[in-house]
């Protein structure tokens, strides 16, 4: 089932740069404290391209998302990208990002602002490209907004233990920038313009921030891997396994979702599958998710 890549908030058009969706982690492994009861009730208030029947997997969506504002291009986030030094299940094609960044109307060059969330493998890999042997950064024009907090967190972990198993992403995607002067180090309350700010949360990673879009009336939360899938909506506790800090993450989830329940606020998450963007709302004592155009 097609699944609409192009919604407006306010006066900002945005577009989904999916690179790889599907099928992606068994959820009881994906989440720890996640039971087979729990997961199953949830499922079924979901739709059904929230998880694979016949695997038994959740869906998870690798996307980028592009934001055309009336004044500047920005790209949140950019995937696992061209790289071949990276583990197995990263090494899928990267055709699909390639096309649908083309399809939707701009160039590498009309790039003013990329934000990654935070500096995992699968959120900075499109941030540079290969040229002449070396990496440089893709989108040439653009400043590159990096939580200052995250990026010394990388920085030192990398000089303690080398590079992660995922691979080089710190290396090749996040220095090069930094070196060839594109990249500006912001703190987690940081203004992009007056659209856009950032938020702190923490907890996936020491450093990640959400970057919150008011436009025209209308307002959204792209959230990074605050939520990787919205059963995380519906249980707040369950940190997955990627988490630096179980108890941390599981508070901002707690967080987010008491500020954006029941409001017309949009939560944008990174992996979302199907339509991605949707509603936090009640439901009893706790909460559900509400896609878009479902």
């Amino acid at each position: 089932m097609a699944h609409s890549q192009k919604f407006s908030i306010g006066d900002v058009a945005v577009t989904r740069i999916i690179e790889r969706e599907g099928p992606w982690h068994d959820p009881l492994h994906m989440y720890p404290n996640a039971t087979t009861e729990d997961v199953e009730r949830h499922l079924a208030s979901l739709p059904s391209f929230a998880a694979d029947s016949a695997s038994g997997m959740i869906n998870l969506t690798f996307q980028s998302f592009l934001l055309q504002t009336p004044q500047h291009n920005i790209l949140i986030d950019t995937c696992v990208g061209e790289h071949e030094d990276r583990r197995e299940g990263l090494l899928y094609p990267k055709d699909r990002w390639r096309a649908e960044f083309t399809a939707a109307g701009v160039t590498f060059e009309d790039i003013d602002f990329v934000f990654c969330t935070h500096m995992h493998v699968d959120h900075v890999g499109w941030n540079t490209r290969r040229e002449n042997g070396r990496w440089v950064p893709t989108f040439p024009k653009a400043k590159y907004i990096f939580g200052r907090k995250e990026f010394e967190h990388w920085q030192q972990w990398h000089k303690e233990n080398g590079r992660p198993a995922s691979g080089p992403a710190f290396e090749d995607s996040v220095l090069p920038i930094v070196e060839a002067g594109r990249a500006v180090l912001v703190e987690d309350d940081y203004e992009l313009n007056n659209l856009i700010h950032l938020s702190p949360a923490f907890g996936h990673t020491p450093g990640q921030c959400c970057a919150n879009l008011k436009s025209a009336g209308k307002s959204a939360m792209f959230s990074g891997d605050a939520f990787h899938h919205p059963l995380q909506v519906y249980e707040p506790g369950w940190s997955s396994i990627h988490c630096s800090d179980r108890d941390a993450s599981a508070a901002t989830r707690l967080r987010i979702n008491q500020q954006l329940a029941d409001t017309d606020t949009l939560l944008i998450p990174a992996h979302f599958p199907g339509t991605t963007a949707g509603h936090v709302i009640r439901a009893g004592e706790g909460f559900g998710f509400k896609f878009i155009n479902d």
